[in-house]
C-alpha cells in the first residue's frame, strides 16, 4: 500500500496479471478458505451465517467483563509527568504486507499534530505499534503486551481483533479506543469506536442506488474469509434483503486468491446485475475489477461502501475505462483531498500524515487510526492535568456524538451508535467525485438497518 516505487507492495503485475504480494507467507495458515464453486445454475451461498443483535448496543460480548477494581481505575500505567504512551495492534505484515499499517500511521498523526500544540496537558503523545502479522495467536500475545504496558489501546485495525477480545474483558479499565469489526470487542463497555461498525447497514447508499437503478436488484460479492468480514457482510446482506435487493452469488474468499475469472463467469450466467466490493480491501477489488475487464462484462451498478476509495485503485484496476461509473456510498468525506476546500479538517489530516510518514499514500484505515487519537485525545483533555485510566474511561462514556471536526458523519461512541449521515461519490474520468452536496455536507435521508439474528 505504499507508493514508493520498490517498496509498493499492493497487487504485483505477473504475467500479464495483479497478484497479491506476499502471498507465500506462512502467516496464512491460520485462515483457511471454505470455498468450493457451485454451477453456474444456482447461487453461490458459501458465507456462514453469524447471529447478530437487534441493535448496536445488544451484541454478546467475548465473555462477561471482569469487575472494575479501584487500583485498576486508578492506574497510571503509561503515563509520566510528560509523557502518555498508548498501544496500537494492527495488521501490518502478512499475505498483504502493510494492509492495516495506516492504522498507526494515523494516530502517530493525529499525535504529532496534538504535540504541536504542546501536547495535552504538557504530557507528548506517542504510540506502541505492535503488527499481528494477520495471525489470531499474535493478536492475542500483542495484545496482552499493551494492556500491560500502555495507557490505552488506540486505532488498533485487525480481521483478529477477536482474539485480544477476551484481555480486553479481563481489564476493563484500559480504554480500547478502535474501529473493530468483531462485534464482541464491540459490546465491552471499555471499546468506544471513532465509526461504531454496528451489524446492520446505513439504508441511504442502498436506497440511493435503487432509486437510480430500479431494475439492478441482483447482487454479486466476494467476501474475505475471516470471520468480523464476514460479520459485517451478513448485516450489509440483511439491509440489501430488507430493501429489495436479491442476493445472486456470494463466495468466501482465501487471502492466497488472485484470481476471479470464474466467479465473474457465474456472476454473469446467474443474471448478476450489481457487483458490491464492499467487503474487500482495495487490492483484491482492483484484481476484480481487471478481471471483470477481460470478461468484457461491465454490469450497470458497480458500488462499495467505502474501501475502493483509495489513491491506488484506479489505476491498479485499469485506469478510467475500467473503473468509469463505480459508486462510492460511505460516511467519510472524501479524505484523499476531493473535500479539501470545503472540509477543514481533510487538508490537516493529509498535512499530518504527510509528515509523520512522508512516503505514506492515505486510505481509509489511515483515517481510522486518526479519527480513533482525536476521540482519545478528547477524553485524555477532559480527564484533566492528573489523568488515570478510569477516568479517561468515564469521559468517553460522555461521548454521544462525535465527528473529529468533519471528517467524518456524526455517530455516537459511547452508545456505540454509527451514523444515519453519508455522502455518494463516483469515479468520473478516472476521478473520485462527490455526486451532491459539493459545500462538503452529508446527506442525512436515511437511517441505519439493524439486523436480526436470522440475517444471512
Amino acid at each position: 500500500m505504499r507508493n514508493d516505487g520498490a517498496d509498493q507492495r499492493g497487487p504485483q503485475r505477473r504475467g500479464g496479471r495483479i497478484t497479491r504480494a506476499g502471498a507465500g507467507r506462512t502467516t496464512v495458515c491460520a485462515l483457511v478458505a471454505a470455498s468450493v464453486l457451485a454451477g453456474p445454475t444456482a447461487a453461490v451461498v458459501l458465507v456462514p451465517s453469524a447471529a447478530t443483535s437487534a441493535g448496536a448496543a445488544s451484541s454478546t460480548a467475548c465473555q462477561a467483563p471482569a469487575p472494575t477494581t479501584a487500583a485498576d481505575s486508578a492506574s497510571t500505567v503509561g503515563i509520566t509527568a510528560k509523557t502518555v504512551t498508548v498501544g496500537n495492534v494492527s495488521i501490518v505484515s502478512g499475505p498483504v504486507p502493510g494492509l492495516f499499517e495506516g492504522a498507526p500511521i494515523g494516530v502517530k498523526a493525529y499525535f504529532d499534530y496534538i504535540n504541536s500544540k504542546g501536547g495535552v496537558d504538557g504530557r507528548t503523545l506517542s504510540v506502541d505499534g505492535y503488527d499481528d502479522g494477520f495471525n489470531a495467536q499474535a493478536n492475542l500475545s500483542d495484545t496482552t503486551t499493551a494492556v500491560s504496558k500502555d495507557f490505552a489501546l488506540v486505532g488498533d485495525f485487525s480481521l483478529f481483533d477477536s482474539s485480544g477480545c477476551p484481555v480486553l474483558a479481563q481489564n476493563p479499565a484500559v480504554s480500547n479506543v478502535s474501529v473493530t469489526l468483531d462485534p464482541g470487542t464491540n459490546a465491552l463497555p471499555n471499546t468506544f469506536s471513532s465509526q461504531p461498525l454496528a451489524t446492520g447497514w446505513n439504508l441511504g447508499p442502498l436506497q440511493y442506488y435503487k432509486k437510480h437503478y430500479p431494475k439492478d436488484l441482483t447482487v454479486g460479492t466476494l467476501v474475505s474469509n475471516v470471520q468480523s468480514a464476514i460479520t459485517q457482510w451478513n448485516g450489509e446482506k440483511a439491509a440489501l434483503v430488507h430493501e429489495g435487493y436479491k442476493i445472486g452469488y456470494e463466495r468466501a474468499i482465501g487471502p492466497l486468491e488472485s484470481d476471479f475469472t470464474t466467479d465473474i463467469i457465474h456472476m454473469k450466467s446467474l443474471g448478476v446485475n450489481v457487483v458490491d466490493l464492499t467487503a474487500l480491501d482495495w487490492q483484491v477489488a482492483a484484481i476484480v475489477i481487471q478481471d471483470m475487464t477481460q470478461q468484457g462484462w461491465k454490469p450497470n451498478l458497480i458500488m462499495s461502501g467505502g474501501p475502493v476509495y483509495a489513491d491506488q485503485f484506479i489505476k491498479t484496476a485499469g485506469g478510467a475505462a475500467a473503473t468509469n461509473g463505480i459508486w462510492i456510498g460511505q460516511e467519510q468525506a472524501l479524505y484523499l483531498g476531493q473535500d479539501t476546500k470545503t472540509v477543514p479538517a481533510v487538508s490537516q489530516f493529509l498535512t499530518w500524515v504527510k509528515k509523520a510518514n512522508p512516503s505514506w499514500t492515505p486510505d481509509l484505515y489511515t483515517l481510522f487510526g486518526w479519527t480513533s487519537a482525536a476521540l482519545f485525545v478528547q477524553a485524555l483533555q477532559a480527564a484533566g492535568p492528573h489523568p488515570t485510566r478510569g477516568a479517561v474511561l468515564a469521559q468517553l462514556k460522555k461521548v454521544t456524538s462525535f465527528d473529529a471536526n468533519g471528517i467524518i458523519a456524526t455517530d455516537d461512541p459511547a452508545k456505540k451508535l454509527p451514523p444515519t449521515c453519508y455522502l455518494m461519490a463516483r469515479i468520473v474520468n478516472g476521478n473520485f467525485v462527490r455526486q451532491s452536496d459539493p459545500s462538503g455536507a452529508f446527506r442525512c435521508d436515511g437511517s441505519f438497518f439493524y439486523a436480526n439474528a436470522s440475517a444471512g
